[in-house]
Order: structure tokens, then C-alpha cells, then sequence
């Protein structure tokens, strides 16, 4: 019995130890299998089939890292490659529950930017900006790429949902990051936005000399694969302008360059759809009727995303046929598609296109309330305060565009000192006593050259700082004595009409329109002075962040000029919100007081990480502190910043 019970339990630990061996074969090959199949899913990212297989076999062997990278591919995949973006919704809530476990937080963030590029195509706009801001979240510190992607995407959404103010300020911090990691493609991309964001805001001139700027930089690039949607955009802007044989040839090119694009295949439907509806408005019925047949040979070119731009061309044909009631079908589907993905300009067209067309037809009084429809939008209170809003920012852009070229200007200052120094040296082998003479010549003329040069940027750079705060001025008189005054009128107006809704909207449009006018010239500086404008800036940065502030200020207003005082609270305005931002200090101390020779001395100390203060000003992009160091200058007051790394950082002026 001992001797059959032995043999039983031998049997049994064989049969473990074979299937525990069996299972880690199983489990080896899988793994194997994984590997092949996301080497596979990164060079061919066409494949939904072997993007699902692989998926798959990550989540069941709990690869979670790999399952996340490739639910973003297949997002991508329904974004793009097909006209079923929906599908990509059902990935992401399948998704959701294994981010947490996701090792590598940069591919966290790059699926998040794939899904905010997802909702955006869908027209869930709120939606995308959220996911535009997990991505950036996720790509802080890891990926300087994917935070101007983000930023970038997050331009796209604003243009498109007409907040332009925002839309300036995201694709400029996007064109921060692209210049900062020499991503010259995106860089181009985001300055096509900008031309967009000029068009929509009727700045043609600017919009002219920026797209200018961009077709050269792309044709330099050879291989730009969003060409074709600039030419679009250029003769979308031709249409508006009135320039008909402009905007057919813009089509055109935008035809031809599209060959040779990366994502022919996307625009190709998009491009001919435009050029339908220009020869249908330019009375060319042949060649749009024949372009619309071939459009209409594949079902996917005039649904999804596509399909918005096949009813405009439709509605347009219709119209010039005379065949009215079909068109208003077509510009009523319009219209329902512009409203349910919130694009503003789209939404007055196709109201302005319904007015026309019922204007047609003799129905004066449906033609009067689209055209009202149309009014109210374009004149709307909120469109023109975003429009000088961008007005402020495109001051701002131009300015750092100008500084830039200033820079270029310097590295061929340099570049020529080069080649003087080259010569001089070759010359040396000449004779002494002749390179001794044009040596001195020439080092003498190069400090000459070099202190013009260097007073020739000062000045340029303070005549900018002037010309910023004229704008600035001009911009806050304009917004208090113009919208700031129909506002108020509309407010009185909502009041007596007793509409809750107009009167919460109006009021916080007027508080809105206050902050800014406010941000751009500190009209409590004229009212209350110097000091108390200084002390009620603290007071506010000091109610609105975690850092506790200490002051002492005494009253020195009678020792500054107007122009003094201005450019003084600039600088600690300027000092003060880097301090905040930047320096993780826990306490910062102000103060302002007159000294035995009776000259103002400024005080700023904070506790925070401190900075290399010579790396920083010597850096192009420490925009701050030459801002600071010019405005000195400007007022001759002597500056002196001294910082030590985890100690803090004082900064001293005395004017």
C-alpha cells in the first residue's frame, strides 16, 4: 500500500511539473507573439485588425504599457484613416481603466492627445480642450514635442470656436516649444493657424505677409505635407476679399501640391468640394457639376467629416441652377452641422446664404430674420472684444517676432567678426608692422561698430517698450470708453427687458472686458499713486496665490515722473508674477523707500529656488528680465539682481 501510495503522489507532482512547464511555454510564446505583433503595429498602423490582436494579447498578459500605445494607434486609425470616428469612442472607454497602470506617463500623455484630437473631429469641442490639457499634463518634463502638440491642438479648438484672444495665446506658447525643440514642421503649422486666425478677423495684410513667409519656409522644408491646406486657406480669405480668380487658382495649386502630400487621401475630397462651390458662385456650372460627380463616386468623401464641406458645395450649385428649395434643404443641413460643432463664421455664412435664398423666393419676412440671424453675429458685442483682444496679442506677437530678427541681425554681426578675425590672422603672415596697423584699425572700428550696433538694439528694444505701452493704452481707453459703454447700455437694456440670462451674460462680459482694460494700463496708478497702485498689486497677488507677502512702502510719489512711476510698477509688476510662477518661494518681502540722497530704492526678496542670474539673462528667450534691464535703462535707475540656487533671490533698483 506504501509502496502504490509513493507512486501515486510521483505521478502527481510529474503531472504539476509538466503542466507548470507547459503554462511558462505558453506564457514564453505569447510574450514572443506581443512583441512581434506591436513591432508589427508601429509600421503599420493601417491594420485595425492586428491593432485589436494586439491590444488584446497586452491586456490578458497585463503589458499595460503596450495595450495604452496602441489603443492610441487605433484611435488615430478611426480618426484618420476612416469615416468611422465613432468607433474610436468605444477604445477609450475601454481604455480608461488601464492608465493607472501605466509606467511610461509619456504615452499616457500621447493618448490623451489622440483622444482630444478625436473629440475635436467630432466636434465635441469641450471635450478636446480637456484632453489637450491631460496631455500637456502628462508631457510636462517628458516631451517638449508633445507639449506644443497640445498647446497647438488647443489653437485649433479656440480658432474654431471663435475665441480668438485664446487662440493667439495658445499657438504662440506652441510655437515656443516647436522653436525650442527644432520641430520645423509643426513650427510651419502652427504659423498656418496663425494666417487662419488673421483671416477670420479680416487682418488680410498680416495674413498676406505671414502666409508669404509660410509657402517659402514650406517649399524650403520640400517635403511639407500640409501645403494643400494652406493654399485652402488662402483662397478661403480670396472669397472674402471679393478675389474670385484668386481663390479658384489657391484651389488649384492646392490640388496640385496635394500629390506629393503625406495625407492626400484626407484633403483630396476636402479640396474638391471647394472648388465645386468657387466655380458654382463664379457661375462655372459645367466644370462644378462634373468635379461633384467624381466627388460622389465614393460614399466616404461625402459623409463624416467630409461631409459638411459636400453640402456647401451642394447648396451652392443648387443656388446658381435656381433649383431654390433644394438648396434651402441643403443650407438648413448646413447650418444644423455648424451649430452642433459651435463654428461661428460657418453658422453667419449659411444664415446669410439662407437670407439670399429666401430672398429669392419672395419670402421677405424668413429672409429678414436670417439676415438678422447673420447681423447679430458677426456684430456681436463678444466679436468685437475678441477681436481687439487679438488685436493686444498680435501687438505682442509682432514684437517677439521683431526680437527675433533682431537676434538673426546679431549672429551675423558675429559671424563677420569671424571673417575679420580670419583675415586678420592670414595678414599676419604678410608683415607685422602692416597687421599691427590694421589690426588696431580694425578692433577699433569693430568696438565702434559693435557699440552702434549694441545702441542701436537698446533703442530699438525701448522704443518697442514704448510703443507696447502706447498700445496697451490705446487698447484699455478703447475697451472702457467704447465696448465698456454699450455694454453698460445693454446691461440697462437687459434690465428693463427683466432677461436674468442677458443681464448674468452682459455683467460678466463687463467684468471680463474691465479685467482686461485693467491688465493692459493700471488705472489705479493715476487714481490712487505710486505707492498705494504698488501696495494694492500685492495686495491682490497675495489674496490670489499661496505666497505670503510682507511690505513696506513708503509714499515716494512726489520723487517719481508719470513715465518713471509706470515703468517702475511694470518692473515690479513684471518681477513679481515670475516670483509666483517660477521661483516655489513661500514668503516675499516689498519694499520702497527713499535713502539719504533722496533717490527711490526698490526692494524685492523672496525665499525661493533661485536662479543662475547670468545663464538667465544671457538666454534669448529670458523675455522677463530684458524687459526689466531695458525698462532701467529707460529711466536710468540702476539694477542689481542677486540670486543664490535654494536660497532665494533679491532684486534691488534705485532710481
Amino acid at each position: 500500500m506504501r509502496f502504490s501510495y509513493s507512486i501515486f503522489l510521483l505521478s502527481l507532482l510529474l503531472v504539476s511539473y509538466t503542466s507548470a512547464a507547459w503554462s511558462q511555454n505558453i506564457t514564453s510564446n505569447a510574450t514572443k507573439r506581443l512583441i512581434e505583433l506591436d513591432s508589427l503595429c508601429d509600421s503599420q498602423l493601417k491594420n485595425d485588425s492586428l491593432l485589436k490582436e494586439t491590444i488584446a494579447l497586452a491586456k490578458q498578459l497585463k503589458q499595460y504599457d503596450i495595450a495604452v500605445k496602441q489603443s492610441a494607434n487605433l484611435i488615430r486609425f478611426f480618426n484618420y484613416e476612416t469615416n468611422t470616428k465613432h468607433q474610436g469612442k468605444s477604445v477609450i472607454t475601454e481604455t480608461k481603466s488601464l492608465l493607472p497602470y501605466v509606467n511610461d506617463k509619456e504615452l499616457v500623455g500621447k493618448y490623451f492627445f489622440e483622444v482630444a484630437d478625436l473629440h475635436y473631429y467630432l466636434g465635441e469641442f469641450e471635450a478636446s480642450l480637456e484632453n489637450y490639457d491631460s496631455a500637456f499634463y502628462y508631457a510636462n518634463n517628458r516631451s517638449t514635442s508633445l507639449q506644443g502638440l497640445s498647446k497647438f491642438g488647443k489653437g485649433i479648438v479656440y480658432v474654431d470656436k471663435g475665441e480668438f484672444g485664446k487662440a493667439s495665446l495658445a499657438l504662440q506658447e506652441a510655437i515656443t516649444y516647436f522653436q525650442a525643440d527644432n520641430d520645423t514642421l509643426n513650427w510651419i503649422n502652427a504659423k498656418n493657424s496663425m494666417t487662419i486666425l488673421y483671416g477670420k478677423n479680416e487682418f488680410y495684410n498680416d495674413e498676406t505677409t505671414e502666409r508669404k513667409e509660410l509657402i517659402d519656409l514650406a517649399l524650403k522644408y520640400k517635403n511639407y505635407p500640409s501645403l494643400p491646406s494652406v493654399y485652402y486657406n488662402a483662397a478661403a480669405s480670396a472669397n472674402k476679399m471679393g478675389n474670385q480668380k484668386l481663390r479658384i487658382n489657391y484651389l488649384k495649386e492646392a490640388l496640385e501640391v496635394n500629390k506629393d502630400s503625406d495625407y492626400k487621401e484626407f484633403f483630396l475630397p476636402i479640396l474638391k468640394a471647394g472648388l465645386v462651390s468657387a466655380y458654382a458662385d463664379n457661375d462655372s456650372l459645367t466644370k462644378a457639376e462634373e468635379l461633384l460627380g467624381d466627388i460622389e463616386k465614393n460614399s466616404n468623401d461625402i459623409s463624416g467629416f467630409n461631409e459638411s464641406f459636400y453640402i456647401d458645395a451642394k447648396m451652392r450649385l443648387a443656388f446658381m441652377k435656381k433649383e431654390y428649395i433644394e438648396a434651402k434643404n441643403y443650407a438648413e443641413r448646413y447650418l444644423l452641422l455648424k451649430k452642433q460643432s459651435q463654428e461661428f463664421e460657418e453658422i453667419q455664412q449659411a444664415e446669410r446664404f439662407l437670407s439670399r435664398i429666401y430672398k429669392k423666393t419672395g419670402n421677405s419676412e424668413k429672409a429678414l430674420e436670417h439676415f438678422e440671424n447673420y447681423t447679430a453675429l458677426k456684430d456681436s458685442i463678444l466679436g468685437v472684444q475678441r477681436a481687439r483682444i487679438l488685436s493686444y496679442y498680435q501687438t505682442l506677437y509682432e514684437t517677439e517676432k521683431r526680437d527675433l530678427k533682431i537676434q538673426a541681425q546679431q549672429s551675423d554681426i558675429d559671424l563677420l567678426a569671424a571673417k575679420n578675425k580670419l583675415k586678420t590672422q592670414w595678414l599676419l603672415f604678410g608683415g607685422l608692422s602692416l597687421v599691427g596697423l590694421f589690426a588696431f584699425i580694425s578692433i577699433l572700428r569693430s568696438r565702434r561698430f559693435a557699440k552702434k550696433e549694441q545702441k542701436l538694439q537698446e533703442e530699438l528694444t525701448q522704443n518697442i517698450i514704448a510703443s507696447q505701452e502706447e498700445e496697451r493704452n490705446r487698447v484699455a481707453m478703447e475697451l472702457h470708453d467704447s465696448v465698456g459703454q454699450q455694454l453698460i447700455l445693454l446691461s440697462r437694456k437687459a434690465q428693463n427687458l427683466n432677461d436674468e440670462t442677458l443681464k448674468e451674460l452682459t455683467k460678466q462680459t463687463l467684468a471680463d472686458v474691465r479685467s482686461i482694460s485693467h491688465g493692459l494700463f493700471p488705472v489705479v496708478l493715476k487714481r490712487l499713486g505710486f505707492s498705494a497702485a504698488v501696495q494694492d498689486m500685492v495686495d491682490n497677488l497675495d489674496e490670489e496665490s499661496d505666497v505670503f507677502f510682507t511690505t513696506e512702502i513708503d509714499p515716494v510719489d512726489e520723487s517719481l515722473t508719470e513715465d518713471k512711476a509706470l515703468h517702475l510698477y511694470r518692473i515690479i509688476q513684471e518681477s513679481l508674477n515670475n516670483i509666483v510662477k517660477h521661483s516655489e518661494a513661500k514668503a516675499v518681502s516689498v519694499e520702497i523707500f527713499k535713502n539719504e540722497q533722496e533717490k527711490v530704492v526698490l526692494k524685492i526678496k523672496d525665499n525661493g529656488k533661485g536662479f543662475d542670474f547670468n545663464e538667465k539673462s544671457q538666454k534669448s528667450k529670458s523675455l522677463g528680465i530684458k524687459s526689466i534691464q531695458e525698462r532701467c535703462k529707460i529711466i536710468c535707475a540702476n539694477l542689481k539682481i542677486t540670486s543664490v540656487i535654494n536660497e532665494g533671490t533679491e532684486t534691488k533698483i534705485v532710481v
